[in-house]
């Protein structure tokens, strides 16, 4: 599966697209599902400062 990724200085975007071996995409809050995107976020983002 393709994935976009638009963040900048997350480790695995290279060149607008996900290279993450695994990507893990949560709720943002302690609810169980989201009604739009702004409610998700992707778990799998690492800083590649850190990395």
């Amino acid at each position: 599966m393709k994935v976009k990724c638009g963040v900048e200085n997350c480790h695995y975007n290279r060149q607008n697209m996900c290279h993450a071996n695994n990507l893990e995409v949560n709720t943002m809050s302690d609810k169980v599902s989201a009604s739009t995107s702004d409610e998700t976020c992707c778990s799998t983002f690492v800083d590649h400062s850190t990395k």
